[in-house]
């Protein structure tokens, strides 16, 4: 009878302990997202990008994108890697002469402590030669951002082709 009264004691306190265990780890898994860190890690990656982009700086490009990266581009198959995807961008053409690409982030969804989404258009502004009227072209882009050993980075980017927005005086 003694040796059941220890053995339930010791299964008792060891059901405790787990539970007691499980349950800290459920709070550190679950705990308050610093939102307002995130969003200025994301604010901070896209200053980076935009001023990759406005440098041709192919060195920076390559610290916004995770080495397993994707992009998805139109007319184009998809680019894996991110020497791949650097090269990509380093044969694009630039922007017409005096033209400027502005980069817009719309929407910036943390769905994790790791994974943010970011929804944006990037608008190329120009004025062709002996026209009057600047033209202002756009395209949609869906950023998938993973935070990784080297911080926050793109993992998968989705561009649309450019549209025609409006002309402007």
């Amino acid at each position: 009878m003694k040796q059941i009264l220890i053995a339930t004691m010791f299964l008792a306190s060891c059901l405790l302990i787990s539970a007691c265990q499980q349950k800290q780890e459920s709070k550190s898994l679950s705990g308050v997202i610093d939102t307002l860190a995130i969003k200025a890690s994301m604010d901070s990656l896209g200053a980076v990008v935009q001023k990759a982009n406005d440098t041709k700086d192919s060195e920076m490009l390559a610290m916004t994108w995770s080495k397993d990266g994707i992009l998805s581009a139109p007319g184009n198959p998809t680019v894996f890697g991110r020497d791949s995807i650097v090269s990509f961008f380093k044969k694009m053409p630039p922007p017409p002469p005096g033209g400027a690409i502005k980069i817009n982030p719309i929407e910036i969804k943390i769905l994790s402590r790791e994974w943010v989404y970011i929804f944006g258009i990037d608008s190329l502004k120009y004025t062709p030669p002996g026209a009057k009227k600047q033209i202002v072209e756009t395209s949609t882009f869906f950023v998938l951002v993973r935070k990784t050993g080297e911080g926050w980075q793109t993992y998968r980017e989705i561009l649309s082709p450019n549209q025609p927005m409006s002309a402007t005086k």
